[in-house]
């Protein structure tokens, strides 16, 4: 019987000539590239090797880990596709022009990223990874409506509550358009949920956090938590944007970086005291570099929101119970960076802080995007304002 196993490799430069290894995946399932058991090797590109009877053929793959993965599934599908052929006495004829789900779910994340979208590409991945393994299709043109069914029951067999399977079928969704299949044929209607309190980290979180977090990270997490500075802004913040003067910080695009601010519109965020005794520590202990949080190679860092999920995982911070806790990298859900932003955005209408004032804080282009923060005051609140009215004389 041949053999019809397709092994994916990557055909590098070493020091010893031109050599073909397997490649290395990751635990998210995507290839390390230029990684192999031999050492790292970048120079090269990728091949398949199949069998001609016992003969090992060598097919180019491409140089990007994208392209790859797709050359590797059309041809493990194409060999299926002909043994079953075989078996029923029909002659299989290649199709050209199909696009592949598992490439284009690479190139749905690398679009958020491109957009500087980190939580969302995070997301992206996600969802797109576990809708190709619950349905195992490997072409857009066959997804259909109880594809999307088969999806939904499998989040809920986890577990997932109603909000994250209507979530996850509104990202399905985004990545569907991206493919430009006919959604209104496709999908069903979004999946209902009741509407819940605004998520936000809890004093004791934040104390378990901070506890636990080096210089570095306690600064990023400072940052987001008493600021309210969306992901992006963290990454590019430079000291020059500081006012120790007026204790402000200015939120501004950096041409320099490839930075733009959302909405194109700067803005002015009055920093804690105590934000800015850390921010001037911080200054003295980091005299030379331009940014706040640069890279060690003085760069805006784009690994902030996984920097956090794995120190949280290192420290046993972890709900346990979400998508991320339960998937290979064990990286829970429940902390990101944009929850720091709701954080202070809730805090500060909570305290007092009017409605305008907080949509200028954080950026917002209009009014309603603030009230999403909004939320009805603690038991413990609202007991006490109802005992001093006054209901009779």
């Amino acid at each position: 019987m041949a053999n019809r196993k397709v092994t994916l490799l990557w055909y590098c430069k070493t020091p010893d000539g031109w050599r073909r290894y397997p490649v290395i995946m990751g635990g998210n399932g995507r290839i390390k590239h230029g990684y192999v058991k031999a050492g790292h090797y970048p120079e090269g590109r990728y091949e398949l090797r199949l069998y001609e009877g016992t003969k090992p053929v060598y097919k180019r793959a491409g140089d990007h880990a994208a392209d790859a993965l797709a050359a590797r599934d059309r041809e493990t599908h194409l060999l299926t596709t002909k043994d079953a052929a075989s078996k029923a006495g029909v002659k299989v004829i290649e199709e050209a022009g199909r696009l592949y789900l598992r490439r284009a779910a690479l190139n749905f994340e690398e679009d958020a990223k491109n957009r500087h979208a980190l939580e969302a590409a995070e997301v992206n991945r996600l969802v797109t990874e576990e809708f190709l393994a619950v349905t195992g299709l490997t072409f857009a043109d066959e997804v259909t409506r109880d594809h999307v069914f088969k999806f939904h029951r499998a989040l809920r067999a986890r577990g997932l509550g109603d909000r994250t399977v209507s979530n996850k079928h509104k990202r399905l969704r985004s990545f569907l358009l991206y493919c430009k299949l006919d959604c209104k044929a496709i999908l069903p209607p979004t999946p209902k949920y009741d509407a819940t309190l605004p998520n936000k980290y809890t004093l004791e979180q934040m104390g378990s956090i901070l506890a636990v977090a080096d210089p570095y990270m306690r600064m990023v997490i400072e940052l987001g938590l008493m600021t309210g500075l969306r992901d992006q802004e963290i990454m590019h913040v430079e000291w020059a944007d500081i006012s120790w003067a007026e204790s402000t910080l200015r939120v501004t695009s950096k041409k320099h970086w490839g930075f733009k601010i959302k909405d194109s519109e700067e803005r002015d965020i009055p920093i804690p005291v105590e934000l800015l005794a850390h921010l001037q520590d911080w200054r003295k202990a980091h005299p030379d570099s331009r940014l706040v949080l640069p890279t060690s190679g003085h760069k805006p860092n784009g690994k902030l929101l996984r920097m956090l999920k794995r120190l949280v995982k290192a420290h046993g911070l972890n709900c346990g119970h979400c998508e991320g806790c339960q998937s290979k990298l064990g990286e829970c859900q429940d902390w990101t960076l944009h929850k720091l932003r709701r954080t202070y955005g809730t805090t500060m209408l909570q305290n007092g802080v009017d409605l305008r004032t907080v949509q200028h804080y954080l950026g917002h282009s209009d009014i309603e995007s603030t009230m999403r923060y909004l939320s009805p005051a603690s038991t413990q609140e609202s007991q006490a304002k109802v005992n001093a009215i006054q209901w009779r004389k």
